[in-house]
């Protein structure tokens, strides 16, 4: 049975081995910021796309002061004619036990 051959200097295997460690420990860091960087963006993109698909979203306001002050765009909240009346019943509840 033969041994692996041993390097003739050890201090020299283990600063490459340093080195192909650091040079490892660069590239997943590099690497991990790009996906970031484009999680990031492809995020704003995709949120764009979808607030111009889905309605009342991205709708543009005019500047205050300007326009009747009426909604009329679709999905938009609007105030209701009149104000809700109290109930003269007492309000009833119930638990979930038995």
């Amino acid at each position: 049975m033969s041994f692996p051959e041993q390097p003739a200097d050890p201090d020299r295997s283990v600063k490459d081995a340093v080195r192909r460690r650091e040079r490892g420990l660069r590239r997943v860091s590099a690497t991990t910021r790009w996906a970031a960087a484009a999680a990031v963006a492809g995020t704003a993109v995709l949120g764009a796309g979808y607030a111009h698909v889905i309605p009342g979203i991205a709708q543009t306001t005019a500047p205050a002061g300007q326009g009747s002050g009426t909604s009329t765009g679709t999905g938009g909240l609007q105030p209701s004619g009149q104000a809700p009346t109290p109930t003269p019943r007492a309000p009833q509840t119930q638990s979930g036990a038995s």
